[in-house]
């Protein structure tokens, strides 16, 4: 048994699930308050990923997303009750004091086990439209968080979402310069952060390949000071996306992935990416504008609710993604051309991000849990 209480820090599937939790255990680090962090993913390759780089011990559950098609629905049925007795046995071995749940489809049967187990839980829903496991776990928590107003989820706490202190831009004039240059970018010129996210980037991808080719649009990366890109692509488009803006000699940094994401928000001046619930949330934090991109093959859309509030704010504005580079180069280049030609406007939007941003939600959760361990 561990010399410290036990939290359980259940989220899986994406990294989006996973960091907000990550975010907390280090509010709690930070405040000098002593733990045993225990997280609770899914088997996906990603969770591994990210619970490998921090340093952290987890629970590999074999839960599976809920699907309507009859074998498919068995298939979850089958696992939910597997991974619900799996967490029973966790949590009768570790004796955890509270469980942390925020979402995805491992929240359910370690939801359903805390409180068969009567383990205090606090569910901390990310996305403005809650899915299915959140508004099946809400019934069973002991506080509910959000980081959107919804009426899905009646007396629920509203917070932002919880950012671990990794993905925020030091507050200092000097900052961007010197983070241009340990990224390898020009100091002195204005930077396009460029990433889809780990639920995919491929057609985000595909438009900046179709953009490098047109004349019309590469004149954007010209003149003095000019721009430059710093295009996080993942791991299939890297190679492509770098030889097209080699070819038609679009200034900036082309990398798979950055694991140094406030130094990415630093040196960026402007951003085009997912809206996910965490790229809204960094990108807001860091009062970065953007151009919001939802992933376009979600059924709700959920991803076009988290952007609202930046956009009603003046910080932001929401696009659509076609899928294809032609209708998506007709979509993007308007947009990114009256931004990128303003420097005005991307201040007033950045002000606006700054004057109407919320305190990060991961305080409010860390209160919470202290709460739990006096109690």
């Amino acid at each position: 048994m561990p010399d410290n209480p036990t939290i359980l820090f259940v989220g899986g599937g994406s990294g989006g699930h996973i960091y907000p939790n990550i975010a907390v255990l280090e509010t709690l680090e930070q405040r000098g308050v002593a733990v045993d962090g225990h997280f609770v993913v899914s088997e996906r390759a990603v969770d591994r990923t990210v619970l490998e780089e921090a340093e952290l011990e987890g629970t590999y559950l074999p839960a599976l997303p809920m699907a309507m098609h009859p074998v498919k629905l068995w298939q979850f049925v089958k696992a939910y009750r597997h991974c619900t007795g799996l967490m029973r046995d966790v949590i009768e071995e570790r004796l955890p004091r509270a469980v942390v749940a925020t979402g995805g489809f491992v929240s359910g049967p370690s939801v359903s086990a805390a409180a068969q187990l009567d383990v205090p839980v606090a569910l901390v829903s990310l996305d403005a439209v809650p899915g299915k496991s959140n508004r099946w776990s809400a019934r069973r928590a002991t506080k509910l968080f959000t980081a959107y107003p919804t009426p899905m989820l009646k007396g629920a706490e509203l917070i932002s979402v919880p950012l671990r202190q990794s993905v925020l831009a030091p507050d200092d004039p000097g900052a961007a310069a010197e983070a241009r240059t340990m990224l390898g970018l020009d100091p002195g010129k204005q930077t396009l952060l460029i990433f889809g996210g780990s639920q995919g980037g491929g057609s985000i991808n595909k438009v900046f390949i179709e953009i490098a080719k047109r004349n019309a649009a590469r004149t954007l990366f010209r003149g003095t000071p000019g721009w430059q890109v710093l295009h996080l692509t993942g791991e299939q488009d890297r190679d492509e996306v770098a030889d097209a803006y080699d070819k038609h000699n679009i200034p900036g940094v082309v990398e798979s992935f950055c694991t140094q994401m406030g130094v990415a928000w630093s040196a960026a001046s402007l951003c085009v990416c997912r809206s996910g619930a965490g790229s809204v949330a960094e990108s807001w934090a860091n009062a970065v504008p953007a151009l919001y991109m939802p992933y376009p093959f979600h059924k709700d859309q959920h991803q076009r609710a988290n952007a609202v509030p930046v956009v009603k704010c003046g910080g932001a504005l929401l696009l659509t993604d076609h899928i294809e580079p032609g209708p998506n180069v007709d979509e993007l280049l308007g947009p990114l051309r009256a931004l990128m030609q303003n420097p005005s406007r991307l201040g007033a939007m950045r002000k606006a991000m700054r004057d109407n941003r919320r305190p990060d939600g991961a305080a409010a959760v860390a209160d919470w849990v202290e709460e739990q361990l006096r109690g």
